[in-house]
């Protein structure tokens, strides 16, 4: 017997089916209908909810349970750091205050600060669209642009000689210097092997590397001036 034929007989038992009232979709349709129509009787439950939590927290294990040991451990650990020479205070987090802030968080702008052009384009000099294509993302970051466009950087910069900060900030200077045109990114080339040693002008390298390595020289000049 085919499984429609099945269905039908299992919702309508002792019933034979006839082509005008044995469609299945009305069939199943009607049986829906009683069931969701159906009138639902709440009872009083026999326990209290507060015997279910007790039931669920049997079931789990606490991994840092708050108990007076750890507080009191808690307390010497504090008390050894402020021994150790900290003194600086301990967040909400528990983790000390930085001796040195970089840029003040009050200060941290998402968004542009003020209205550009868009900025020039970059020549390839020679499989260098990796490094074209880093030096824009970093020149469109709004954070990094508004301060290296202030040229805060450079009048406290103390670095005599390579310095990846003031590089990007003249770069962005220029880059907005200079709209609707394309200019040459030479600084960058010039500093290649500064950036990482293992970089070749002329080759063909990774754009995700070559921002690793160029952040992490930012980086590296921004605490040059704490060290």
């Amino acid at each position: 017997m085919p499984i429609v034929d099945k269905l039908k007989e299992a919702l309508k038992p002792g019933r034979k089916d006839s082509a005008e009232d044995g469609e299945l979709g009305k069939l199943l349709a009607s049986s829906a209908k009683k069931i969701l129509l159906q009138k639902i009787e709440f009872e009083p439950a026999t326990k209290s909810f507060s015997y279910q939590l007790e039931s669920l927290k049997s079931k789990y294990v606490l991994l840092n349970p708050k108990t007076e040991n750890a507080g009191r451990h808690r307390g010497s650990e504090e008390g050894l750091i402020r021994k150790q020479g900290n003194e600086h205070a301990l967040g909400s987090d528990g983790v000390p205050a930085p001796q040195k802030v970089l840029f003040p968080m009050e200060r941290l702008s998402l968004k542009w600060e003020r209205v550009y052009r868009v900025g020039a384009g970059l020549h390839n000099l020679g499989n260098t669209c990796f490094l074209n294509s880093t030096i824009q993302c970093l020149t469109y970051t709004p954070p990094l642009a508004n301060y290296l466009l202030s040229k805060e950087h450079s009048r406290t910069c103390h670095q005599g000689g390579f310095c990846m900060m003031c590089i990007m900030q003249n770069h962005m200077i220029q880059a907005f210097a200079n709209s609707g045109n394309a200019i040459k990114p030479v600084s960058f080339i010039r500093d290649l092997k500064k950036i990482a040693r293992h970089f070749r002008f002329g080759s063909q390298e990774d754009a995700h590397e070559f921002l690793r390595y160029t952040i992490d020289a930012m980086q590296k000049a921004c605490l040059s001036g704490y060290t």
